[in-house]
């Protein structure tokens, strides 16, 4: 993982793997670079991925002053470096919630990866480990800044929490419950595959997201089969819990069976299958106002870890 070795390396990974998600085309349902969604559009995801840079910078810093043991884990404040990258998303476009799911993923992953820039030798396993570890290590306070960070960027399709009400909890209750990161997603981790993210050590980017991945890219040398592909196959292993919530469990199911089946047949690499899969797309877009935007997060996640580990694109 030879991109670890500075906070600016792994803040570049985010931003440029956040880019390259966006750009993937067609990713069915998804803006990308020919299909806006509503008013949100293709540009306002491109400025969302450039202007989180300082807060992962920042947050990579800080995994690094936490391996050296210079600050504890319970000090990296997770919670204050979302906030800080939706609020400068905010400032910088009015598409709308672009990133929320992309900055909960990759805030953990730039700290983990800080974590490794003094380390001998990085690997993908230690930086599991080390999400797990600064997870575990998180505050209420973090939390408190969570949900600040949520409702600044309204996110649709959001449902209620059991017990803790993103708009109504109290900073009191969190603390007074000790409802730290790990224990806010444990509570979300059914209905929504980020917050399980969250409990598992990334289980969903890091055993089916990057390996596919990096397979695709390998056979392929093609950057956007690769990140369309991989898109597909997330989708259709994991139903997309965002069009869950927003239109029910049976179609979220369908919609991953049709991706699967997409992707069986050739995805991008058959002239049959590239009709499918824009017909998909246009069907998601026109007939069921659908974007599988938490399958679109998972991919940017994926192509993060494969930046880091050092795949040159």
């Amino acid at each position: 993982m030879h991109r670890t070795r500075t906070e600016e390396m792994i803040a570049q990974a985010g931003a440029i793997a956040a880019l390259l998600e966006v750009s993937g085309c067609p990713k069915p349902g998804n803006v990308h670079r020919t299909q806006d969604f509503g008013e949100t559009h293709y540009e306002h995801f491109l400025i969302s991925s450039v202007v989180i840079i300082p807060a992962l910078q920042e947050v990579a810093h800080k995994g690094k002053l936490a391996q050296s043991k210079q600050i504890a884990l319970n000090e990296l404040n997770l919670g204050e470096s979302i906030f800080k990258a939706v609020k400068t998303t905010q400032l910088w476009q009015k598409g709308g919630n672009t990133n929320l799911g992309i900055i909960l993923l990759f805030v953990p992953l730039a700290c983990a990866a800080g974590m490794l820039i003094n380390h001998p030798e990085p690997s993908i396993e230690l930086l599991r480990d080390n999400l797990n570890l600064l997870i575990r290590n998180s505050t209420s306070n973090d939390t408190v800044k969570l949900f600040e960070a949520i409702r600044l960027a309204k996110p649709g399709g959001l449902g209620n929490v059991e017990k803790f009400d993103i708009y109504d909890s109290s900073p009191e209750a969190l603390h007074q419950e000790k409802m730290n990161l790990y224990e806010i997603f444990r509570i979300s981790a059914e209905r929504d595959s980020i917050a399980r993210e969250w409990i598992t050590k990334f289980q969903i980017t890091f055993e089916i997201g990057y390996p596919y991945f990096k397979k695709t890219f390998q056979e392929t040398n093609d950057i956007n089969i690769s990140v369309v592909h991989t898109y597909l196959k997330i989708l259709g292993v994991v139903p997309d819990t965002l069009v869950a919530r927003k239109h029910g469990k049976k179609l979220a199911e369908s919609i991953g069976s049709e991706a699967k089946d997409i992707l069986n047949r050739g995805g991008l690499l058959t002239k049959q299958s590239i009709e499918l899969l824009w017909e998909f797309d246009l069907k998601l877009r026109n007939k069921y106002k659908i974007n599988p935007g938490t399958s679109a997060d998972l991919t940017a996640a994926t192509i993060m870890v494969a930046l880091l580990e050092g795949i040159t694109i």
